[in-house]
């Protein structure tokens, strides 16, 4: 299986598994209806709360609930700027969320799911996407440390 479909699976199913939803015995509904794999909002606070925050935790510290279960644990997203030099690498960052980057040892794997080809396969509408992206991005930068 591919790098970019092992990915992507890994992602929809973490988001099952923290978002609660599925099935239960033989198929049999469990009462809980699934949230939709995409949400509504393209605010930058809500789409990391709601595709980040299981691995990177709500504030960004990579606390987040599934945090411990990963095999290299997330990086503290707020100390980005202050291991950059007191500068936010919007480039860089934007690089890791779209899996736009060269794997390296020295700049993680790419374990951690890419969500530009995720959003994408859930809404090819590219406009939007673009704009996901960018209040990601722009969301992390707000939650640098001072």
């Amino acid at each position: 299986m591919r790098q970019s479909t092992r990915v992507f699976w890994g992602a929809v199913f973490v988001l099952a598994l923290v978002s609660g939803g599925g099935a239960g015995i033989a198929g049999q509904q469990t009462g809980r209806t699934p949230p939709p794999l995409l949400i509504p909002s393209v605010a930058g606070g809500d789409l990391f709360g709601f595709y980040c925050a299981s691995c990177h935790g709500r504030e960004g510290k990579g606390n987040g609930p599934v945090a411990s279960a990963l095999t290299r644990r997330p990086p503290d997203l707020t100390t980005l700027a202050k291991r950059n030099g007191g500068r936010f690498p919007t480039d860089r960052v934007e690089r890791f969320v779209t899996g736009d980057r060269d794997p390296t040892v020295a700049h993680g794997s790419v374990d951690m799911p890419v969500w530009g080809p995720i959003f994408q396969a859930l809404a090819p509408q590219d406009r939007m996407n673009r704009i996901r992206i960018e209040n990601v991005v722009g969301f992390i930068e707000s939650i640098q440390a001072k």
